[in-house]
């Protein structure tokens, strides 16, 4: 499947809505901007995911968020963290992905 000119995560989007739901906005009604895959560790059970989501609150207001998922199949963990800012995002992601497979380009900045 095409998400414009992403390659979609059915799983990583099923996922970060239902984080948006259990936090105070409509999961349902959220418009993604970008997921996309950023760093993996072999053999693949562990994924960090970053994205880029709209979401209206359930007061109403829409808010634009910037994301990263870390993924840990071996010991079923999700972990979601959002933020207002990308630089912030982009910090997590640097984090999360140490010793990690980084992906050396991301669609976003070609």
């Amino acid at each position: 499947m095409k998400f414009g000119n992403l390659l979609r995560n059915g799983t990583a989007e099923r996922d970060i809505r239902d984080w948006l739901s259990d936090n105070g906005y409509y999961g349902r009604s959220a418009k993604f901007a970008e997921i996309e895959l950023h760093a993996i560790q072999r053999p693949g059970w562990l994924q960090i995911f970053r994205f880029s989501v709209t979401a209206k609150t359930t007061t109403d207001d829409w808010h634009e968020l910037y994301g990263v998922l870390r993924d840990d199949e071996r010991y079923r963990r999700l972990d979601i963290e959002t933020t207002t800012d990308a630089s912030l995002r982009d910090q997590r992601l640097e984090e999360w992905s140490t010793g990690l497979i980084v992906r050396r380009r991301s669609r976003r900045r070609q």
